[in-house]
């Protein structure tokens, strides 16, 4: 009953001002795979979107069924020729899809059942790269993208990423993202073994809404919700839409839009957190916040209800115990930088002793604890951070530079050279197509990753910068320095936003959750400070020396700390309290630690050359009480 391809992504980019262009559609289903289960529905959802696109808003449709991938790439090819600047462009996908948890990729017919994560990257199609990219390269007046795509793993790989589900595509301005289903929830394919409708319980919804081209795009979303609820409770199943979104409320496909209904302003402020307020702020906090501003409004008893239940009630998982479980040997010198890939299969490393390494850690005993060395640097490398899709990584030395490698080996792709001093930290930019670097020179250098070249510098601290991240979204750059201060930055042109902190003792790190709502800052004065815009800082204090790092984990509730002669701590990041030590006997002080994806480990770099793994186990906090709490959250 429910649906292999569920998951349904809606991004419409808009223009600022449309123009009078061609409207163009690139309409797909896949159903019939050579090796992949097939799909029901998908056929007769993209034939109902190519009559909607086609014959009610005026498009120009180009519709594929059941297509291999070098006939899709070359349907794809005569359409992006086609656009023109200015266009209305819309791209539908209903099919297979999976996941590497940096990008989205579509399988069409010929998808392989059985392949390793790196071939099946090559052998289906980048959502992100090879078709929005290209789409709006052509400089459209509008792009809308229609992806029903599988949350489950229709793949054989082995591996874990690619079990994750399609993961959120990123939100610009005038965008709309809507899912067929929320959080932990399935899209129903059909509503039982009788229900012959040609269409998933999402498309029957929302394509008699799209008819009506003069109908605000977003009003016909909210209502298609509100259907798809009542369809699923009707056989006591719960689907409910989630939205993001920053497109106008009065967006409509026509020139004149229907404007008979006024939406007042907590109907506005209620469309606006569930959809990109969902995506820049804890789904609990905006229950909350909306609560605190119409405490008796039409919306109140919805946010209380949710705040009620899971996961806002729900007790915490706290840490029961770490126990060292494998040491990783090869470095000869000390571990001065640590990052798990986001599949969690590898674990890299920087050394003293002049040398990267990429470890093996997630894919099986038989393979745990094989590295890759990558030499090159004449210095002691700083840093190495993963890439979004875990095919590159770059690192940082004092040799005063940078260099990207492919994760696979072999010598460095680019050098980065520019610095006059030692550089301290290299990081990705969200999207991976850039790289951020610090130095001890006192700036702050952006670099094109596909050319090596220079894309502009950051000047402003008065001292060493230790550390520079990107934050989660891509538009701040986030630098802890010497002088004391820890600054953000606007990605795009290297000015200064604000600064977060300023102190006589320097700053050796910081870093922002994932939601950019909070920013962990470890200092020299043995302490971290975890600051939020709307309060004082959370202080994690009892370290015996100055700190090396200090990073987020699970769920950003975890942090974990070292230091110059003491052992890392995990601490919780709500309360500050202090929960492990993690620390050799034979080693005084830790250099650098990261948590695994999952939060499950934690890799610490101990004083001397020594690089360990510990495992955590968690409980619940509560237990008697989580037994007569509600197992699924009320959507």
């Amino acid at each position: 009953m429910f649906r292999l391809a569920c998951l349904f992504l809606v991004s419409a980019c808009l223009a600022l001002a449309a123009s009078a262009g061609t409207k163009r559609a690139l309409i797909v289903g896949v159903g019939d795979y050579d090796n992949l289960p097939d799909l029901q529905k998908t056929l007769g959802d993209a034939d109902g979107y190519s009559d909607v696109f086609g014959d009610d808003l005026g498009f120009e449709v180009t519709h594929l069924s059941d297509p291999g991938t070098i006939d899709f790439l070359e349907a794809l090819d005569g359409f992006l020729r086609s656009i023109e600047p200015g266009d209305e462009v819309a791209f539908i996908f209903s099919g297979h899809g999976w996941s590497d948890g940096a990008d989205n990729f579509l399988a069409l017919k010929d998808a392989p059942l059985e392949s390793s994560e790196f071939a099946l990257r090559h052998r289906t199609v980048s959502l992100s790269n090879a078709v929005l990219a290209e789409i709006r390269a052509r400089k459209p007046a509008m792009l809308l993208a229609i992806v029903d795509a599988c949350r489950d793993n229709p793949f054989d790989t082995g591996t874990r990423s690619v079990t994750r589900g399609m993961v959120r595509q990123e939100i610009v301005p005038g965008t709309l993202v809507v899912y067929a289903a929320g959080t932990r929830q399935k899209a129903l394919d059909r509503l039982g073994p009788d229900d012959d409708s040609p269409y998933s319980v999402f498309t029957r919804s929302l394509l008699p809404h799209l008819k009506n081209p003069s109908v605000p795009l977003l009003h016909a979303i909210d209502e298609t919700r509100d259907e798809v609820a009542a369809l699923a409770s009707s056989i006591e199943h719960e689907q409910r839409p989630a939205v993001y979104s920053d497109v106008s409320l009065s967006f409509c496909f026509a020139e004149t839009c229907e404007t008979k209904t006024t939406v007042d302003q907590e109907t506005q402020d209620w469309i606006y957190i569930s959809s990109a307020g969902y995506v820049q702020m804890d789904v609990c906090k905006k229950y909350s916040q909306h609560l605190d501003k119409y405490p008796d409004g039409k919306f109140a008893a919805v946010a209380r209800r949710n705040l009620s239940n899971p996961p806002c009630a729900m007790p915490r998982e706290v840490l029961k115990q770490a126990v060292w479980y494998a040491d990783l040997e090869g470095h000869t010198d000390e571990v001065l930088g640590l990052d798990y890939s986001p599949s969690g299969r590898f674990l890299a490393s920087a050394s003293a002793d002049n040398t990267a390494r990429l470890w093996v850690v997630g894919m099986g005993p038989n393979l745990f604890g094989q590295s890759t060395v990558f030499e090159g640097h004449t210095g002691p490398v700083t840093s190495v951070n993963f890439s979004p899709d875990e095919e590159y990584i770059v690192t940082s030395s004092e040799d005063d530079t940078a260099r990207i490698w492919r994760a696979t080996g072999g010598e460095a792709v680019k050098v980065l050279r520019g610095h006059t001093g030692d550089v301290t930290y290299a990081d990705f930019s969200p999207e991976g197509e850039r790289v951020v670097t610090a130095s001890k020179d006192g700036s702050v250098r952006v670099w094109e990753v596909a050319t090596g070249e220079e894309a502009f510098v950051m000047t402003g601290h008065s001292g060493a910068v230790r550390s520079v991240h990107y934050s989660p979204l891509g538009n701040r750059i986030i630098t802890a320095s010497d002088d004391g201060t820890v600054r953000l930055w606007n990605a795009s042109d290297g000015t200064l936003v604000t600064t977060i902190e300023s102190r006589s003792e320097p700053a050796a790190y910081a870093e922002s959750d994932a939601t950019a709502d909070r920013i962990l800052v470890a200092s020299a004065d043995g302490t971290a400070r975890i600051w939020r815009s709307d309060g004082d800082p959370v202080i994690l204090e009892g370290h015996e020396g100055p700190l090396h790092s200090a990073v987020f984990g699970k769920d950003d509730g975890l942090v974990v700390t070292t230091a110059e002669a003491d052992a890392a701590r995990i601490w919780d990041a709500k309360t500050g309290e202090m929960l492990a030590k993690l620390q050799d006997l034979g080693a005084v002080g830790t250099s650098w630690a990261a948590f695994s994806p999952d939060a499950t480990k934690v890799a610490v770099g101990m004083k001397g050359a020594t690089l360990q793994l510990w495992e955590l186990t968690f409980g619940l906090e509560n237990p008697e009480e989580m037994a007569e709490a509600p197992t699924e959250p009320t959507p």
